[in-house]
C-alpha cells in the first residue's frame, strides 16, 4: 500500500511538473495589455512533448543554429551539481554532529550571535562577502585562499561554493539539534547514567547521539531543500557548469525550451533523491555503529 501511495505521489508530481513548465508558454500579454492564459495550450504542449519522446525530437534542444542532444550535456551538469551538493552535505552532517550534539554548549554560547547574524543574510550577500574577503586577503598578503569564480571547466571554483552551500543549512541544523540535545540531556535515562558515573564521552556518543539523530533524519528534507535552493544562486554567481546553470543560461541566451526545462527539472529531482539517499544512509550507519558498538 505504501509503495502504491508513493508511486501515485510521484506520478502526480510529474504531472504537476509538466503543467508548471508549460506556464511560460501559455501565459502572456495580449495586444491590448491584458494577461492572456491559454489553458488548452497546456495540453497541446504536453502532448507534443510526449510525442517527441517517441519520435526523438524531445531529446534535442537548440543553441543558436545548431541542435544539441540533451544527454550529451546534462550528464556532466548533473555530475558537477552532485559533486558540490554531496560534499556540502557531508560537511553539514559532520559539523552538525560536532556543533549540534557533542559541543552544543560551546556552539550555543559562542556561535549563537553569529548564527543569528548569518541567518538573516541573503545567500547572494553571503557569497559577495566571501568573495570580498578572499580578494582583500589576496590584495594585502598575496595569499590566494580560493577562486572567487569559475572561468572555464579546468579552473572551477570549489571552496567558496561548498562553503556557501554549507553555511545556511548548517545554521538551521545546528540550531534545531541544540534544542533537541538540551531536551535529551534532561531525560531520566541520561540523569541515571550520570548518577552511575558513566563517562561524559560515552553518554554523548552512545546515548545522546543515538536519541538525537532521529530528529536530524526528520529534518534532512528541510536541510537538503535549503541546499538545493541555494544551488541556483551558487551556480549562477560562481559560474559553475551545473544543472541550474544549464536550466537558466540556455533559456536566457536561446529562448525558453520546454523539453530542456523538463529534463533539467527531472534531473534536479533525481539529484535531490540521490543526495538525500546517501546522506540518510550515512546517518543510519552512524546510528548503527554507535548503538551496537
Amino acid at each position: 500500500m505504501r509503495i502504491l501511495k508513493a508511486a501515485i505521489v510521484q506520478l502526480l508530481s510529474l504531472v504537476f511538473l509538466l503543467v508548471l513548465a508549460a506556464f511560460p508558454l501559455v501565459l502572456f500579454s495580449g495586444d491590448n495589455g491584458d494577461i492572456v492564459f491559454n489553458f488548452y495550450g497546456i495540453f497541446a504542449i504536453i502532448k507534443d512533448f510526449i510525442v517527441g519522446l517517441f519520435s526523438g525530437n524531445a531529446y534535442y534542444f537548440t543553441q543558436g543554429d545548431r541542435s544539441v542532444f540533451i544527454f550529451s550535456v546534462i550528464g556532466e551538469s548533473f555530475t558537477d551539481s552532485f559533486y558540490y551538493l554531496i560534499i556540502a552535505g557531508l560537511c553539514v552532517l559532520a559539523l552538525t554532529f560536532l556543533l549540534g550534539i557533542w559541543f552544543w554548549k560551546a556552539s550555543e554560547r559562542f556561535f549563537g550571535k553569529i548564527i543569528s547574524l548569518l541567518g538573516i543574510l541573503p545567500d547572494f550577500m553571503l557569497i559577495l562577502l566571501l568573495q570580498l574577503l578572499v580578494t582583500i586577503v589576496y590584495k594585502n598578503t598575496g595569499i590566494k585562499l580560493a577562486k572567487v569564480a569559475s572561468f572555464d571547466s579546468d579552473n572551477m571554483a570549489v571552496l567558496l561554493p561548498i562553503v556557501t552551500l554549507t553555511i545556511i543549512p548548517l545554521l538551521y541544523a545546528v540550531k534545531a539539534l541544540n534544542e533537541k540535545t538540551k531536551d535529551v540531556l534532561t531525560q531520566d535515562y541520561i540523569l541515571t547514567a550520570i548518577a552511575k558515573g558513566v563517562k561524559k564521552k560515552d553518554i554523548y556518543f552512545y546515548h545522546v547521539t543515538v536519541n538525537v539523530t532521529p530528529y536530524l533524519k526528520a529534518d534532512l528534507h528541510k536541510v537538503l531543500a535549503i541546499m538545493v535552493s541555494n544551488l541556483f544562486i551558487v551556480e549562477y554567481i560562481f559560474n559553475l557548469n551545473g544543472i541550474t546553470a544549464l536550466f537558466f543560461q540556455t533559456q536566457s541566451y536561446f529562448g525558453y525550451q520546454y523539453n530542456l526545462v523538463i529534463f533539467c527539472l527531472v534531473a534536479l529531482f533525481l539529484l535531490y533523491g540521490a543526495v538525500f539517499f546517501l546522506l540518510y544512509m550515512l546517518i543510519i550507519l552512524t546510528e548503527r555503529i554507535l548503538k551496537y558498538d
